[in-house]
């Protein structure tokens, strides 16, 4: 199993090669497994995964057979990879990636890491027979490998500054990309509110003669009540009534009405939704992992994400103590502007994938918090917050993704906390 990882890793070799002319050629020897399901596709800064996440349990509470790809993974390669809410298996992964591969060679196709991952996720799912496969963008929407579907419903759960190397400086340039999932003729859903970007979604829907559903159009949402178990909210309109979600923060409330939206383009039955939306739990994002002291792990990595965090923080009111690694390529500044001054105590660490250096960190924290310390190594870094954090304050971790997978991966192995 480690070899075929290594293979696939090995493949970032390609870079991130944006266009869909070598994955079309790989499908096709393939025989267009992608042709074989029908299909969600969903694109966006923020929030894409949590919404395919609950897409994926309300479909399957309905009695539908549900593929899921969504990237990157927390803790394990196959977490990408689901039917039915089980990830592949490692002889599925093995078995598949060698025929790929075989494909590969003989055809002279060089296919990028996620080109061949996608390849894999598509080909899984048509032998699984899935009646769905719901599917996250990787990177920008147009000429992501994933934008070779002619999906049922095709959503974009909003745009921010982010990737600005391959996707654009502006909203409104990333805004023309992330819409390039819009197909001819077909369903389009987002929950973005920019009045801006808005008409470049309508404009572009215009000229494919596809329909364009706003979420604040069909649905007014209130907070009824929240807690480290999960929120419950009530919807007027065609969906009126109280629903409950496991996961925290009021931007999950409107990835999960997103999901609701698109489950009632389909014709899914409002029990079934109820159910879905209820089982449906997607890991590290505000995740409790230890309650007293109450310790917290959050995937925000990019400044949209962290505005988010910072109002569910910001409703916390004891003592706070953060655990900090971004990437490098962030906007590094604004994100600590906003997060650090919530904290009284600030612990710098690093990610394993182009992680910020601890001395860029440090410089940024130090204006907004006196109490900084630094560890390279991740588990030095825990056992000072958690020294740091007495039994009734908290303790967050956040600021990466692979920050956050480090530690659930260290704390499935050997219960660091």
């Amino acid at each position: 199993m480690q070899e075929v990882l290594d293979y696939l890793y090995n493949l970032e070799r390609f870079g991130i090669k944006l266009g869909l002319d070598v994955i079309k050629e790989l499908l096709e020897k393939l025989g267009n497994p992608q042709n074989k399901f029908k299909s969600i596709h969903i694109a966006g800064t923020n929030g894409k995964g949590s919404t395919a996440c609950f897409m994926d349990s309300i479909l399957r509470a309905s009695g539908k057979n549900v593929g899921l790809y969504t990237s990157p993974h927390l803790i394990k390669f196959n977490e990408r990879i689901k039917v039915n809410g089980e990830e592949i298996s490692d002889s599925d992964l093995v078995r598949l990636t060698t025929q790929i591969k075989e494909v590969c060679e003989d055809n002279n196709i060089e296919a990028t890491f996620f080109e061949f991952t996608t390849t894999l996720a598509f080909v899984y799912f048509a032998e699984k027979n899935i009646d769905y496969g719901v599917i996250e963008t990787g990177l920008g929407g147009r000429l992501d490998a994933t934008n070779v579907l002619s999906p049922e419903i095709s959503v974009i759960t909003n745009i921010d500054i982010d990737h600005t190397k391959h996707l654009g400086d502006t909203k409104e340039k990333i805004a023309v990309e992330k819409a390039g999932i819009i197909k001819e003729n077909s369903l389009v859903l987002t929950a973005e509110q920019d009045s801006n970007l808005l008409e470049i979604f309508l404009n572009i829907c215009k000229e494919k003669e596809s329909k364009l559903c706003v979420l604040d159009e069909k649905f007014d949402i209130k907070l009824i009540s929240s807690d480290l178990k999960g929120q419950e909210f009530f919807l007027t309109g065609k969906m009126e009534g109280n629903f409950s979600i496991k996961m925290l923060g009021k931007h999950q409330i409107r990835n999960a009405v997103l999901a609701t939206m698109g489950a009632r383009k389909l014709g899914i039955f409002q029990n079934d939704i109820h159910e879905g939306l209820s089982k449906a739990y997607w890991s590290g994002r505000l995740e409790v992992i230890k309650e007293n002291p109450l310790v917290m792990v959050d995937c925000a990595h990019n400044f949209a994400g962290i505005k988010e965090l910072v109002k569910f923080v910001e409703k916390i009111e004891t003592k706070k103590t953060l655990i900090l690694g971004t990437s490098e390529d962030k906007e590094i500044s604004k994100m600590l502007e906003l997060l650090v001054p919530l904290f009284d105590k600030v612990v710098l660490t690093q990610g394993n994938y182009k992680p910020a250096s601890l001395e860029i960190l440090e410089k940024e924290v130090r204006k907004y918090c006196a109490k900084v310390y630094s560890y390279q190594d991740l588990k030095e870094a825990i056992n000072k917050g958690l020294e740091l954090t007495s039994e009734n304050e908290m303790l967050l971790i956040t600021g990466s993704i692979y920050l956050v997978g480090d530690v659930l991966r260290n704390l499935t192995n050997n219960k660091m906390i």
